[in-house]
């Protein structure tokens, strides 16, 4: 090496060196905090040195990504698999519980593990599995062909259609819980179904035949011969009319139909409770047969549901009415149970709202001073038993309520697309239920949820 390129070399590294250690005048547009300001090496006339291996200020930080869950898949997509899970942990109290009717606690609400996986393109399965509660549950088991959107088939365990509620997935929730009045709807139920979606979702449609449960009970197999017939069809009127203030319209009507018999044993009738889990409604059940009501005959469920969203506001509205054939002793009646809810939410960060779950635009990070996304969501909602249930023996006033009405405010806080952290105030009022006919004292839930998908 010549004495001149040699000192050359020396003279830019102390440049470098003294510009480090002495910080210069102020440039004109200053880099971010988080991109701190590179000097200039001043240029020999000569041979200059070779620039630092360094990015520019001008390179923009890299992007987190959302992301779910874990996937496999082959080379043309045609084979996938798909690992994801939810973990949900809540605390719950109860002001004002002077008798001890609800229990302060920290609970795993759900802790679920679901398997998804595609087999020559057109052949899906689903698995969801729940550890909470100390046990082991499968939660759906589907198989389902996807080669016509406008026609599926789909054979297991899952959601029954009755029910917009409850087809909402748990990580999706505004609540804590869902609405009072999916008491009267099934939950979970085997069957056999067709599905598709028309013109691009202007249509939605789930038809099919299903063993058939109680209101608001899951059933892992038939307990009698017959089925229940239970479907929903979904119309979004303006998904393709170009107007984006009512493109997210929903309507809907849903119902169900079948016919069940009970015994002492397994009465086949349905018990009410609380988002405390406390039961406020429940038949007349004695010793034996005659002193026991027992479902008897033909069960019919009939619901319809508005969904709206439009920027950061999200509007839903379900009613469910459930009628079933009851027998006690000698006298059979149809007793009608008619419950709704109604709940409006509004992002107050500013990004979209979403039934399927929100994404915050700027997920949490205070270096770079982002919080996340906040949300306010209310509720109201009531479940209304037939007065025909108390004036024919069914039920008892003095320890069955007429009315439960709840009204709840929830404040989310999404992190980002994985954690979710809620605080929920519930209050539900009753109309009799305690002793001598009187209101039986209301529930006021105070609780919170921290939410952790992957």
């Amino acid at each position: 090496m010549s004495i001149r390129l040699l000192s050359t070399v020396l003279l830019a590294s102390f440049t470098v060196s003294s510009a480090v250690a002495s910080p210069g005048p102020t440039p004109t547009e200053p880099a971010t905090a988080s991109e701190p300001t590179i000097p200039t090496v001043p240029s020999v006339p000569t041979e200059p040195a070779p620039a630092p291996a360094l990015a520019p200020a001008s390179a923009p930080a890299p992007k987190k990504s959302s992301w779910r869950g874990f996937r496999l898949a082959s080379d043309d997509d045609a084979y996938r698999l798909r690992i994801a899970g939810v973990l949900q942990v809540d605390t719950t109290t109860f002001p004002g519980d002077d008798a001890k009717v609800y229990l302060d606690e920290v609970r795993l609400r759900r802790a679920r593990l679901q398997i998804r996986a595609t087999t020559a393109r057109y052949f899906d399965y689903r698995i969801l599995l729940d550890f909470a509660d100390a046990r082991v549950q499968i939660l759906d088991a589907v198989f389902e062909t996807t080669f016509l959107e406008e026609l599926r088939f789909r054979i297991g365990k899952e959601k029954s259609p009755v029910s917009v509620d409850r087809a909402q997935s748990a990580t999706a929730l505004h609540f804590l819980e869902r609405s009072p009045s999916q008491g009267l709807a099934t939950n979970r139920d085997l069957g056999i179904q067709l599905a598709g979606k028309i013109d691009k979702g202007l249509i939605d449609y789930q038809l099919g035949l299903w063993d058939g449960t109680p209101d608001g009970a899951s059933v892992e197999q038939n307990p009698e011969d017959d089925f229940d017939f239970a479907g929903r069809v979904t119309f979004q009127p303006f998904i393709n009319a170009g107007l984006p203030a009512l493109k997210n319209l929903q309507l809907g009507v849903s119902g169900s139909f079948g016919s069940t018999t009970g015994i002492q044993a397994a009465t086949q009738l349905a018990t009410y409770r609380t988002s405390g889990r406390a039961t406020w409604f429940r038949y007349a059940s004695g010793s034996d047969l005659p002193t026991t009501a027992i479902a008897d005959g033909d069960r019919v469920r009939l619901g319809g549901h508005l969904l709206w969203t439009f920027g950061p506001v999200h509007l839903f509205g379900e009613v469910i009415q459930s009628s079933q054939e009851v027998t006690l002793a000698d006298r059979t009646e149809t007793i009608t149970n008619l419950g709704y809810g109604v709940q409006t939410s509004w992002v107050l960060t500013g990004e979209d709202a979403s039934w399927s779950g929100l994404t915050p635009a700027r997920t949490f990070d205070p270096s770079a001073g982002a919080w996340g996304a906040l949300e306010l969501a209310v509720r109201w909602g009531e479940t209304l038993i037939d007065d025909l249930a108390f004036d024919a023996g069914f039920a008892d006033e003095n320890r069955s309520a007429r009315r439960a009405s709840a009204f709840s405010a929830s404040l989310n806080w999404y992190l980002d697309a994985a954690v979710k952290l809620q605080l929920n105030v519930e209050l539900t009022s009753f109309e009799n239920g305690a002793a001598a006919g009187a209101d039986r004292d209301a529930e006021t839930l105070i609780g919170a949820r921290g939410q952790f998908l992957f």
